[in-house]
């Protein structure tokens, strides 16, 4: 089963700088964004967190672990999530 890797740039105040939080998933179906921003939204939700950025998911592809963190770096500062598929 695809193992995913689902980042986001999340605050927990207004006027906090934004950091990344991660978290992973396993689905036999490929996600696409509106499934990611769902989970992402459910998740916050319970962890008292704030989305920050424009709110845009963005595929990252596929890749070992650290390649995936790597191009979470890459993204551009305004995008809220990115997602990867983890290689085993």
């Amino acid at each position: 089963m695809p193992k995913y890797l689902i980042s986001y740039r999340k605050t927990e105040e207004s006027g906090q700088k934004p950091e990344w939080a991660a978290f992973t998933c396993e689905s036999e179906l490929s996600l696409e964004s509106h499934a990611v921003k769902e989970r992402v939204e459910k998740r916050m939700s319970v962890l008292g967190e704030r989305l920050w950025g424009n709110g845009e998911a963005v595929w990252l592809g596929t890749g070992r672990l650290d390649d995936v963190l790597y191009k979470r770096e890459e993204a551009a500062p305004e995008i809220s999530i990115v997602y990867g598929q983890i290689e085993s």
